[in-house]
């Protein structure tokens, strides 16, 4: 199917550009891992190789704002990619005699025995609960106003687009359909191996496997939304919307590209602040620039970020996962040689 609308070498810009990126997000694990020789060293490279992964790939690929592969088949490609990258990887570990990545690419039980007690790293915050509270009011009152205003929002929003490269570059750059969602995947990968002991790696690996989970579960919500309600795009009916993009057919609301930024992001925020952070800063960007581009009505955006957040509560709450998602990385462990 990639054929009939997406040219080969974006296809193989995009492979190129996953393989390379994934060697640098296996590399930045490491280093995060602490068990590594030139520990700055190996920060530094890998945040090097990742910048230049993505901006090379954003100047070599003039179409990336137009149709390409689906979410579905850029899943497959990039899933084979990380598996090539991996095992180049593991390679270079055992030839250079470096445990260092190799020692951590097991599954999260790492030998050991899974404990019920392992600490769910980042579930613990020292702000007040009744503070935490306040804020999730704050945000879903500051949705239901972006909500209320949602079109003279719009209006406002889009009205910066074409008027500067300073603006349209940077939202062209976040608001297509490879650069973030590569990025937070790419993300999930680090976090897999950047355990830096048995508990954390429990507690990483954890996070990953439900945000795959809370991933499913959103897609099939959001599947099931599409069925029953159609809205469509800005630009379908008024020729005064400033499209920065191609133009997509399917529904306007629920965002896709929201929801599932989201649901990664907020998957791993509610194992692990740090890293849920920097994923939801680069979520919030990727839907603020597609609205600014002229595909979403903010109230898209902010309805796809709710689904997507919901369906990450939902499956951290499942505590009984905690036993079958260990069985599955000791498997996982076990296929690997570990």
């Amino acid at each position: 199917m990639i054929r009939a609308y997406a040219p080969w070498y974006l296809v193989r810009n995009y492979m190129t550009f996953a393989l390379v990126a994934c060697l640098g997000a296996l590399q930045l694990a490491a280093a995060h891992s602490g068990v590594v020789k030139h520990q700055r060293t190996r920060y530094a490279v890998a945040i090097a190789v990742l910048i230049g992964a993505f901006l090379g790939f954003y100047a070599l690929a003039p179409e990336l704002l137009t149709p390409g592969p689906a979410g579905g088949e850029l899943t497959l490609l990039f899933g084979a990619v990380a598996l090539l990258a991996v095992a180049i990887t593991h390679i270079a570990s055992r030839l250079t005699r470096n445990k260092s990545l190799a020692g951590h690419s097991g599954g999260c039980l790492a030998g050991s025995q899974f404990s019920s007690t392992a600490p769910r790293i980042g579930t613990q915050s020292d702000k007040p609960s009744h503070l935490r509270f306040d804020i999730w009011y704050l945000i879903f009152g500051l949705s239901l106003v972006v909500i209320f205003f949602d079109v003279p929002l719009f209006h406002i929003l889009n009205g910066l687009a074409l008027r500067t490269p300073l603006i349209d570059v940077p939202v062209q750059f976040l608001m297509n359909d490879y650069i973030v969602p590569t990025a937070l995947v790419l993300a999930l990968l680090a976090l897999w191996f950047a355990g830096r002991d048995a508990e954390e790696r429990v507690a990483f690996q954890s996070a990953v496997l439900r945000a795959l989970l809370a991933l499913v579960l959103a897609s099939i919500a959001l599947k099931l939304i599409n069925e029953v309600y159609f809205r469509p795009r800005p630009f379908t009916f008024d020729d005064s919307v400033r499209l920065l993009f191609y133009h997509p057919s399917d529904s306007s609301m629920p965002s896709n590209a929201a929801t599932v930024c989201f649901v990664l992001a907020v998957s791993v925020w509610l194992r692990q602040r740090r890293w849920g952070m920097a994923m939801l800063t680069v979520s919030i960007g990727m839907t603020l620039a597609r609205v600014v581009g002229g595909v979403h009505y903010p109230a898209d955006v902010v309805v796809g970020a709710w689904l997507g957040a919901l369906a990450a509560w939902l499956v951290n709450r499942m505590l009984w996962l905690d036993r079958p998602l260990s069985v599955i990385c000791d498997q996982l462990s076990v296929i690997s040689g570990r």
